[in-house]
């Protein structure tokens, strides 16, 4: 009796297949409706471009603003560590995630309830750790809001 090994396919982030597979392809203007989290803040991918950055679009909801008609400093984080991940998951290889482990972001100037446009760039991917950065600007793209920097740990999808 033969005992061949069959190997099973790992475990893939459908958010990562989905994300490295739109920029792969050059897809514009992607509704990235995958998860919770980006469905919550109206994400597209606007593009991909050349030097390896992404654009993304994000709507700041009603509820996410202050009495005083800002958008929260959270939601703002948010819409930046959420580009660095999807910047970061287009790079990886099937099989593999990422998870932010740390976080810096620089507010510049008040955001008001609306669109903003993120741009988000890999700075290095390596065996356990991936570094990112992102700039966040008002809906026209000339005003910039906040800028960040990140961590993420790289690891094997959990099945």
């Amino acid at each position: 009796m033969s005992s061949k090994v069959i190997s099973m396919p790992e475990a893939d982030n459908p958010t990562r297949a989905f994300v490295a597979d739109a920029v792969a392809s050059g897809r514009r203007n992607v509704v990235l409706d995958i998860n919770p989290a980006l469905a919550s803040l109206s994400a597209t991918l606007v593009e991909s471009r050349a030097n390896d950055e992404i654009v993304m679009r994000f709507t700041a909801p009603q509820s996410a603003t202050q009495g005083n008609g800002v958008v929260g400093g959270g939601t703002l984080a948010s819409m930046l560590d959420l580009a660095m991940a999807m910047s970061v998951l287009s790079r990886l290889k099937p099989g593999l995630t990422c998870a932010t482990i740390s976080l810096t972001v620089n507010m510049q100037a008040a955001g008001t309830q609306g669109d903003f446009v993120a741009v988000a760039g890999v700075d290095k991917v390596g065996r356990q750790v991936a570094f990112a950065h992102a700039r966040l600007y008002d809906a026209e793209g000339t005003r910039l809001i906040a800028s960040a920097t990140s961590s993420l740990a790289v690891f094997g999808e959990r099945a």
